[in-house]
């Protein structure tokens, strides 16, 4: 069950669909680990709601001789209220501890695209094999993520004192507020960074020491060990994919193929002797009309075939 989903429902804030799946969850329970789950969240929700006392009103009205007998109760609830703020502020930062070493994990499957926001406001759109992990609740001083494979598009909200870092096998990514693209791929030794807007600082985990400073515009990829930094031609094509295109301009014929199998959630096996070229100058495709009507756009503008066997879900490219 979702942390997310557990702490709207104990905020009563889950729709009758979301309460209906909890309390479903919550009887399906043959070992009781989901009571022991739901029993750790609720200390957690609770823990979350303590910020301090209400305010306090004073009746303007009391008789003269009652003002001593106010005073001293003012001054216990004065002493009263201090205690619940120092209990108070110890709990609250015993939870945001426990919250922020509490980590949720996203594995988007073939086929699927995913879009999310976290709870300091940053959006996160996740291709097709994108895996990420990151806290339930960010920690006081910092905001971190791991992009473990795959693509992820961040437009990350702003937040001075909590800079916010990107992981991945080859760099750590770090920024304040701003709009980036990250594509990963460790099996491959695979791993790039585009800017849209803002600025970041990306720091090679590979080659130590190797650092860089993109600007708007700035791609940097690893060829190799080390980093490569330059200018996006089309900017378009870095973030189509969130809205259902692939872009197919300067994209290397097997690189294209890969992004289709996980587009379309397809095995592609190349039978070719060489890769074909596409002559596109710029297009894209949408996924929503099928691998079929993308391969056959491609063979407008390249010298290839295709056979597909929709039994064991395989298009093989001649």
């Amino acid at each position: 069950m979702d942390s997310y989903l557990l702490i709207k429902y104990l905020k009563c804030a889950t729709s009758p669909e979301e309460e209906v799946e909890v309390r479903n969850w919550l009887a399906d329970d043959p070992d009781g680990r989901h009571k022991v789950r739901y029993k750790s969240m609720h200390d957690i929700y609770n823990g979350m709601i303590l910020y301090g006392p209400d305010d306090i009103s004073v009746c303007h009205k009391q008789k003269k001789s009652f003002l001593h007998f106010v005073a001293l109760g003012l001054s216990c609830a004065a002493v009263f209220i201090g205690m619940i703020l120092f209990t108070g502020f110890f709990a609250k930062r015993n939870t945001m501890r426990k919250l922020s070493s509490e980590m949720e994990q996203i594995s988007v499957p073939a086929g699927k695209s995913l879009h999310i926001t976290l709870m300091d406001g940053t959006g996160i759109w996740l291709n097709a094999g994108t895996e990420i992990e990151y806290p339930v609740v960010f920690g006081r001083k910092s905001r971190h993520v791991t992009v473990k494979n795959g693509e992820a598009l961040f437009d990350v909200s702003k937040d001075k004192k909590r800079p916010f870092t990107v992981e991945t096998f080859a760099s750590d990514i770090t920024v304040l507020g701003t709009r980036f693209d990250v594509d990963v791929n460790e099996n491959r030794n695979e791993f790039s960074v585009a800017l849209l807007r803002g600025s970041v600082k990306a720091v090679n985990k590979i080659s130590p020491g190797e650092e860089y400073t993109l600007e708007p515009n700035d791609m940097l990829t690893l060829l190799g060990n080390h980093f490569s930094v330059s200018r996006i031609k089309n900017r378009t094509a870095v973030d189509c994919w969130t809205d259902g295109l692939i872009n197919v301009t300067d994209v290397p014929f097997d690189v294209l193929m890969r992004k289709f199998e996980l587009a379309f959630n397809i095995r592609i096996i190349l039978d070719l002797d060489k890769l074909p070229e596409i002559s596109y100058t710029r297009g894209k495709i949408r996924i929503s009309d099928g691998i079929n009507h993308a391969l056959d756009v491609l063979m407008l503008a390249s010298d290839f075939t295709y056979v597909r066997d929709y039994e064991t879900n395989t298009i093989v490219i001649k």
